[in-house]
This record gives C-alpha cells, structure tokens and sequence, in this order.
C-alpha cells in the first residue's frame, strides 16, 4: 500500500511540474493553515494544478504541543466552473491522505505511526492576485471533524 501510495503521488508531482496548463483559472499557490478542532495544528501545501479544475499538493501538518508531524498529499477538486463563480471566489473539495509519526501516547489519542485519510472541502476570497483568505471543514481518521483557517498566496 505505501509503494502505491508513493507511486501515485510521485507520478502526479512530474506530471504536475511538466509543462501542461489545463485549468483556465491558476489554481497553483501555497496556503498555510491553523486546523482547530480535536488536534490544533499548523499545515502547509503548495497546489499544482494538472487537469481543468484539478490540483494535486505535497502538504505538511504538525501540533501546537509537537507531538506529532503528517507529511502527505491532497488532491482537490475545483467547482468553479460547474457552478459559474468568478474570482475572486474558489470553491473545492478533495481528499487528503499521509502518515503521521509522532511520540507514543499513553491517552487515547496513539498517533505513533499512523497512517490518515481525511475528506475536506473549502472556500477561497482572493483580495488581489497573490493573497487570499481561507476557510476550510473536514474529518476523518484519528483527528475527527476538524476546521482550519489560512491564507493562500499566489504566485
């Protein structure tokens, strides 16, 4: 399962950093997030757009307390241009998945490690062509519902 999930994720990263532009909007960026929720955290993920509507991202997530570092990818799919919204609004859902290696808990919560799939979906208000606010819910796996807050910036 880790050789397929690491294939995939390679295969989508050199497809994503090839020279094909499929979406008409850029989706490429980097947003950094706070997740609050049952696990607080910081994350970050760099979008590669590699079909019309559709991105990949290399993501990175640790604790407040540094119990615990996720390193993973999502896939997101973009609804713009199924539901006619123009910038500066963006619109997603996507699935996120990777493992997490952290300390051995004695409590509840073990996320010694682990491996996560999580389901998400987001809203993006762009004020200009390089900063945007985001907003984004979720669940799934050890974390539980979860919802974060970031900026997204563009390039």
């Amino acid at each position: 399962m880790k050789k397929l999930l690491i294939t995939l994720l390679f295969g989508g990263f050199l497809l994503g950093f090839s020279n094909f532009t499929y979406a008409q909007e850029d989706y490429s960026g980097l947003n950094v997030f706070v997740k609050f929720g049952d696990e607080s955290a910081a994350s970050a993920h760099y979008e590669i757009p590699i079909a019309k509507n559709f991105t990949i991202s290399p993501a990175v997530a640790f604790s407040f307390d540094f119990d615990y570092i996720a390193i993973g990818g999502r896939a997101d799919y973009y609804f713009d241009s199924l539901l006619n919204i123009n910038e500066p609004w963006d619109i997603w859902a996507g699935v996120d998945t990777g493992f997490v290696i952290g300390n051995e808990k004695d409590d509840v919560k073990d996320y010694y490690d682990d491996f996560e799939l999580n389901l998400h979906a987001g809203v993006e208000y762009k004020f200009n062509e390089t900063w945007g606010i985001i907003a984004e819910i979720g669940g799934g796996g050890n974390f539980g519902v979860f919802g974060t807050f970031g900026v997204g910036i563009h390039f």
